[in-house]
């Protein structure tokens, strides 16, 4: 994940899933399930940024409580937590 300090004080969010780790159902998917998750997370920031969220995994290796495992490690590392 890249982030950088919010020049317009709005959080904003890029969900990037590579082509190479799995379909275009898979990459949605992946998406579908990070969006809500970081959104929500968003109200409680008090510093806003811009973020782009790389997805690396596999599609065999990934799975929802996977992602939602790593977003919570990418909340600590931030400080959101």
């Amino acid at each position: 994940m890249r982030w950088m300090e919010s020049p317009d004080g709005v959080c904003r969010f890029c969900f990037l899933a590579k082509k190479k780790n799995g379909n275009a159902v898979y990459r949605n998917r992946c998406r579908r399930i990070l969006r809500p998750i970081f959104f929500e997370m968003a109200k409680t920031i008090s510093v806003p940024v811009w973020a782009m969220i790389i997805v690396n995994d596999k599609e065999d290796e990934m799975t929802s409580g996977r992602l939602h495992k790593a977003s919570r490690k990418i909340f600590e590392k931030m400080g959101w937590v």
